[in-house]
């Protein structure tokens, strides 16, 4: 399927949705009319249970108008501005927790923030980032790393769609550190708690039941080889680039949605096969990974490197 085409609305999804409301709806009105059953008025049975439905629809409306997740989560990605949160030099990196005395944040596993970091970083695993929220300040500028990017990509994600517009991501991470002979430590640094901010039951819910059970890989699809021998298997690739990005070429059958367009798109991505997210470096496709697996579509890895290194390792390219 060439890039800017669409697959038509997931009705199954919408279904699974609503299912939940409409099962207590019925069941009301059920219990509605076995009540209303008793009076010996059939005039005043018809009263009740008119009265009894309206009541009951317009409370289950108000219950479902109250939180709309898809809605919040376009909120955030909708509004990412240019550069994408991410930082890809080690200067500019350096100066700006300098100049803001920003807390950084290491994702990664406990093992290997042990083994070496960033002196200074600090330790919340990205498993556990929302269960520490109370660690994760709002009024000061954050950044967060992992060790190539990915990780701290979905970190930086997760953390915005809860509402933190304060959080940047050291795109080259720990590899991109150490290859430019930064200092490193072993001192673990501690976390100051400062309190967890207010933030909505389900949304909060919907993004620690996606950072709790990340598994092992992280959710990435691995290198271009892995990547087209998924897409030979019948993958479904989408590219989360820029509609001009793409004109200047796309993996051949590969559809886009722009990342900011993700959460309105979302029914238009398949929930019977397996997906794969890619972009320009690798950040915007683990940002869209865990977009979409708040969203409930958890059929979905992505390729932490650059489209150019798909180009390289021999993926078709289709140019408009």
């Amino acid at each position: 399927m060439p890039a800017g085409s669409r697959e038509a609305p997931n009705n199954e999804r919408k279904m699974m949705r609503n299912k939940k409301w409409a099962s207590l709806i019925g069941l009301t009105l059920v219990m509605a009319m076995i009540s209303a059953g008793c009076s010996s008025s059939d005039t005043a049975t018809e009263t009740t249970v008119a009265a009894a439905t309206e009541t009951t629809v317009a409370a289950v409306t108000t219950t479902v108008a109250t939180f709309d997740l898809t809605a919040s989560v376009d909120e955030y990605l909708s509004a990412i501005p240019e550069g994408f949160f991410a930082v890809g030099d080690v200067e500019a990196f350096k100066d700006g927790v300098e100049a803001s005395g920003a807390l950084v944040i290491d994702v990664r596993e406990v093992g290997e923030y042990e083994e070496g970091h960033i002196p200074g970083a600090v330790n919340i695993p990205i498993r556990t980032l929302a269960a520490n929220l109370d660690k994760v300040p709002t009024d000061r500028q954050i950044y967060v790393y992992c060790k190539s990017g990915f990780r701290a990509g979905q970190a930086l994600s997760s953390l915005g769609m809860l509402g933190y517009d304060n959080v940047l991501s050291y795109k080259p991470g720990w590899n991109g550190w150490t290859e430019a002979d930064q200092e490193v430590s072993t001192e673990a640094a501690e976390a100051e708690v400062v309190g967890a901010p207010e933030i909505e039951p389900e949304l909060l819910a919907a993004v620690d039941g996606f950072l709790s059970t990340i598994p092992e890989g992280f959710l990435s699809a691995g290198d271009p080889a892995s990547v087209q021998e998924a897409v030979d298997a019948g993958a479904f690739l989408i590219d989360v680039r820029t509609a001009g990005e793409v004109a200047d070429g796309f993996i051949t059958g590969a559809t886009n949605i722009d990342i900011r367009n993700m959460a309105k798109e979302i029914d238009g991505v398949p929930t019977d096969a397996n997906v794969i997210t890619y972009c320009g470096s690798g950040h915007r496709s683990a940002m869209a990974v865990a977009a979409m697996h708040v969203l409930q579509t958890d059929n979905v890895k992505g390729y932490g490197g650059s489209y150019a290194s798909l180009v390289d390792g021999g993926l078709p390219v289709t140019t408009p």
